[in-house]
């Protein structure tokens, strides 16, 4: 699946046209099938485009991927982002696994059929077919990893150019303009998608502070991130 996401977006940058992007996204796309070519076609585009009367919009997150397109883990952790927020039962489930305990301890091992009964507690009547796919797309992704029956999950903090674009992103989402980390972990998204805990997020936030990003501040026990841009959109017009 990179592999086509990667065509696809790389193939924006030649084209705002979805005529012409889908022709060559299913000319280019190596399955034999083109009923799955269509079928691939039609969930990305819902996921990585958006469309206004036949053109393509360059939005923040295509902007950000032509940016930062030559650092592979930089790219696929903006993939990955973009994914969970536009599919909301994977940002769910992993809102589920990044549970405190988890968080603080940095490293989680479970069965297969732990996650199906998280899945089951939320989702009653979720059919197998998708519990199998969600948990594919998070080993495929590395969010889980597979041993054996067993999965297991760490915690992970995204490259500087991600940690900005997901704070910046929900903050425009939440009104944000001075939060602490605790408001970013417990209220955001950086937390689930990346099982990022407390302190690879301040790890993190103190490199984009010396890009020039964001500030990052310690009072006694409490803390603030205060925000330079005033959006998502400048923030990524000002991304190095």
């Amino acid at each position: 699946m990179l592999e086509e996401t990667l065509a696809l977006l790389d193939l924006t940058s030649e084209t705002n046209d979805v005529n012409m992007l889908h022709v060559s996204c299913i000319q280019s796309w190596p399955q034999k099938s083109e009923s799955n070519k269509e079928k691939l076609w039609q969930h990305m585009k819902y996921r990585f485009l958006e469309i206004e009367c036949h053109w393509i919009k360059d939005t923040p997150f295509l902007k950000m991927f032509r940016k930062i397109r030559n650092n592979d883990e930089a790219v696929q952790d903006l993939i990955f982002f973009q994914l969970c927020i536009t599919t909301p039962i994977l940002l769910e489930t992993l809102s589920l696994l990044a549970t405190d305990s988890f968080l603080n301890t940095g490293e989680a091992v479970f069965s297969r059929y732990h996650l199906d009964q998280l899945l089951e507690r939320k989702y009653e009547r979720m059919p197998q077919s998708t519990r199998d796919r969600v948990r594919s797309i998070l080993v495929k992704a590395g969010r889980l990893k597979l041993s054996k029956s067993n999965y297991s999950v760490t915690t992970y903090c995204p490259t500087e150019a991600v940690v900005g674009y997901a704070l910046y992103h929900d903050a425009s989402k939440n009104g944000w303009r001075a939060p602490s980390t605790a408001t970013v972990i417990n209220e955001g998204t950086i937390a689930p998608i990346f099982m990022c805990n407390r302190a690879l997020l301040i790890a993190g936030l103190n490199k984009l502070a010396t890009k020039g990003h964001c500030e990052y501040h310690r009072h006694g026990s409490t803390d603030q991130v205060q925000l330079i841009h005033q959006s998502l959109e400048e923030y990524v017009d000002a991304w190095r």
